[in-house]
């Protein structure tokens, strides 16, 4: 079901137990079944969002190419290699936290902003074994007109306002069309999915401060990867 920023700054001031951020971060456990759109997941209010794409091409200048041909040449060889990341800078405010192990009946409690911090810092301090505290994955929602095609959304031109456009989650995905000479590719973010995907990976920094009177300000630092921890990994050092 598709939102919009209008939808989102509408949900803001009721019992929060609906989408009331465009940030948040995903509980490894969210994905054995989810109950509500809070269920195994951390709103964040974000000042600035930082998104880095580095692309690694090794090249080395080619010998005497300049006295063969008065120009020095460099070959580049692209293997396709690049590091992404994204870096978050904001405030953390009191929420409803919802926790939900397996099939068990959810349990919804509200947290202070200092008690959110501090269950963020605790599973930054975890391994993916501990999926209840592992944070996987990071979701940034953003307003979209053009879909996977190329063509507009359902209900979205030229013309309509920002805050009535459709939210998607950012990810490195390329559109069908841009996507001619690649294999496996993946799915460009649809605003109607039933459950967001966002950037799958780990959180390598996360800090904040207690300041009397003052909000809960944050950093966090989010890389993107696949992290080389399936089943078969679990099972073998669980035994």
């Amino acid at each position: 079901m598709a939102i919009s920023t209008n939808q989102v700054l509408g949900n803001m001031g009721g019992d929060s137990y609906s989408v009331d951020h465009a940030v948040f971060l995903n509980f490894a456990s969210r994905e054995e079944g989810t109950s509500s759109s809070i269920t195994n997941r951390i709103m964040l209010k974000c000042d600035t969002i930082g998104i880095s794409t580095n692309r690694n091409v090794p090249s080395f200048p080619v010998p005497f190419s300049g006295l063969v041909r008065g120009e020095s040449t460099t070959i580049a060889i692209d293997l396709g290699i690049a590091s992404k990341s994204v870096q978050l800078g904001g405030v953390i405010t009191d929420q409803i936290i919802s926790k939900q192990k397996g099939s068990e009946p959810p349990i919804n409690v509200s947290m202070t902003a200092q008690e959110v911090a501090q269950l963020i810092a605790s599973s930054v301090d975890s391994s993916f074994l501990q999926n209840m505290q592992n944070l996987n994955e990071l979701i940034i929602l953003y307003p979209s007109r053009v879909g996977n095609n190329y063509d507009y959304h359902t209900g979205v031109d030229a013309n309509t306002k920002h805050a009535d456009l459709p939210l998607v989650p950012f990810t490195w995905k390329s559109r069908t069309l841009d996507e001619a000479g690649s294999v496996a590719t993946g799915d460009f973010p649809n605003p109607s999915a039933n459950e967001y995907k966002g950037i799958t990976g780990f959180i390598s920094q996360f800090g904040f401060e207690f300041v009397g009177g003052q909000l809960i300000s944050f950093t966090l630092s989010f890389t993107e990867s696949i992290v080389a921890s399936g089943s078969a990994i679990k099972d073998a050092i669980t035994g």
